[in-house]
């Protein structure tokens, strides 16, 4: 069995200290707000003021853990009594919590034996530990995993906020708190949205529309929008899921952004459109509410019915009639179409190249939308000799996509001098930007979005 110091050994040991000073190792900066703990052959870092808010509290290997689930990840949970089986450097963290040199809710200090040296002496008792001691532990296991629980609830239910307004942060105890640097990775000052993943499962958090857990639809998957607890409901396996806690950014639990103010909690009272039950406020929540293209046009969007995007009508292709907005009927946009339909080319590679594109509009459709969709900052969607110095210059045959569109809805092309002007494009890219590879790269990540297109639909058999 490990034979661990006990806490008077370890003081003892630090007795002296540079310059003649004399102190505790809790006191020391490196110790001041985290502590290397281990359970078994588990390693992590027990964050002291996360502790003190009944919050998970033990880093390991970029993930957050309660005290009792730390036990349980080191094979230790048949102890039931995190308290005896982590340790901080030798001493079990029952030692430092009966001495109050760790503070944790829930935690009977009433009942936890005491020094009674002088505060200055760097010695503490030995504590015995009685049967009825070991009782009163487990007592006091069931109460702190009663606040855990507690909490967990009123995290989900966000009844710690009260008042009428949605800028509203969080009034608890944490408000003025340091920020604790979990990693390197920060939100950048005026960042919007955030790539968050449950799981599997992996989608885009608007911070326009967060309101709460349940309130605002704010995360964007590939096929809708979810609030947080749907987010988390979908993505996590475990039953006991919170999606502060299990929705990650950056490898952090999402209770990090929150922290930082980045996102804002709305109060329970708020009546905006975000935390509304009006049915018709909570339909629009579905809907993207800029078109598909980032082209930061003004003017009707028309709402997909069957998925959130939504578009301008000449964004869209086919181009829309401005009439639809009006029209009650459903409508489908072309990724819809494209996902419910299977397209089975009757012909070999060559001869599809041969094909009028009027044969084939559907796929030639879908493949121009989604390199517009991710072209989102337009670098090929425009004439380049317009903006672009030199360009004319350099490039004998210039293409773009606003110009291979046009001359697909007038169908001037076949199959093959579509996907030829396309390949342009990239060409020319390479060839201007050998000296500017932030551009190449964009250049090379449509590349690959269009070969994986051709080679899945066009080459097929």
């Amino acid at each position: 069995m490990t034979q661990y110091p006990t806490l008077k050994r370890l003081q003892v040991s630090l007795r002296s200290l540079p310059n003649g000073e004399n102190a505790e190792i809790w006191t020391l900066d490196k110790y001041r707000h985290h502590l290397p703990i281990t359970c078994g052959d588990k390693q992590g870092t027990l964050d002291r003021d996360k502790l003190a808010k009944v919050e998970p509290c033990i880093r390991s290997n970029n993930e957050w853990y309660t005290p009792i689930e730390f036990e349980k990840l080191a094979g230790k949970e048949s102890s039931r009594n995190w308290r005896q089986s982590i340790h901080f450097q030798g001493p079990p963290l029952k030692e430092l919590l009966e001495h109050g040199h760790l503070t944790c809710p829930g935690y009977n200090k009433s009942k936890a034996k005491k020094s009674t040296l002088p505060c200055s002496s760097n010695t503490v008792s030995a504590i015995s530990e009685s049967e009825e001691e070991m009782e009163e532990e487990e007592g006091e296991e069931e109460e702190l995993q009663a606040n855990l629980d507690e909490e967990e609830v009123s995290m989900e239910d966000e009844v710690e906020l009260q008042g009428n307004d949605c800028s509203t942060q969080r009034s608890d105890t944490d408000q003025g708190d340091d920020l604790e640097e979990v990693t390197d990775e920060r939100p950048r000052v005026g960042q919007n949205e955030f790539r968050v993943i449950c799981g599997a499962l992996s989608g885009m958090l608007h911070k326009s529309r967060f309101a709460s857990g349940r309130c605002g639809n704010s995360i964007r998957t590939e096929d809708r929008w979810m609030s947080p607890v749907e987010f988390v409901a979908q993505g996590s396996a475990m039953p006991n899921a919170l999606w502060r806690r299990d929705i990650k950014w950056e490898g952090q639990p999402l209770s990090s952004l929150i922290k930082r103010k980045m996102l804002v909690l709305h109060s329970e009272l708020c009546d905006c459109p975000l935390c509304h039950t009006d049915p018709q406020a909570l339909e629009e929540q579905k809907s993207d509410e800029d078109c598909f293209f980032s082209c930061g046009g003004l003017g009707d969007l028309v709402m997909c019915d069957h998925c959130p995007r939504s578009f301008h009508h000449k964004c869209h292709l086919p181009q829309l009639d401005p009439s639809i907005v009006e029209d009650d009927h459903d409508w489908v946009c072309t990724f819809c179409i494209w996902n419910r339909y299977t397209y089975l080319p009757r012909t070999t590679y060559e001869e599809t190249l041969m094909i009028p594109v009027s044969k084939h509009m559907l796929p030639c459709h879908y493949l121009l939308l989604s390199l517009n969709h991710v072209d989102k900052d337009h670098i090929f969607a425009k004439d380049p000799c317009i903006d672009v110095r030199g360009h004319s210059s350099q490039i004998v045959t210039p293409m773009w996509l606003d110009k291979i569109t046009e001359q697909l809805l007038d169908q001037q092309y076949t199959i093959g001098m579509l996907l030829t002007d396309i390949q342009l494009i990239f060409s020319n890219c390479d060839k201007f930007n050998q000296n500017k590879p932030e551009f190449r790269d964009m250049g090379i990540k449509l590349k690959e979005v269009y070969e994986q297109f051709v080679e899945k639909v066009f080459r097929r058999q």
